[in-house]
């Protein structure tokens, strides 16, 4: 499914989520969408696509495809999402301001819920 189309997602989220609770079984779903950045910091990921294709994959933004679909259906105003974003904003800097001044962790806590297969470590 178009991984892009946060509505999309919503709904096949809840279907397999109301299966599943109903004893259905789990669900697969495959959200098909696009990393915009590299592999970890310092990939610049220009050496193997094109500028073209990640300005292509912009324009599919689900963050702003959905902004864009809340107005239109005037669901909220600009004001709303505005206010909406500094609230993000604000949550995101007191969170790295909490791991910024929070200790670091004991080695030994490295595996911790670290899930392979069927194995708990």
């Amino acid at each position: 499914m178009d991984g892009n189309d946060v509505l999309a997602v919503y709904q096949a989220v809840r279907e397999a989520v109301g299966r599943a609770r109903k004893k259905g079984g789990p669900t697969l779903i495959e959200c098909k969408t696009y990393r915009w950045l590299g592999h970890y910091v310092g990939d610049p990921s220009t050496s193997y696509r094109t500028k073209e294709e990640m300005e292509e994959w912009k324009k599919r933004d689900p963050i702003k495809l959905y902004r864009t679909k809340l107005l239109a259906m005037e669901v909220c105003c600009e004001k709303d999402l505005e206010a909406i974003d500094r609230k993000v904003e604000k949550e995101i800097e007191e969170a790295v301001e909490f791991a910024k001044n929070s200790p670091d962790p004991n080695p030994e806590e490295a595996l911790e819920d670290v899930y392979i297969g069927e194995y708990i470590l």
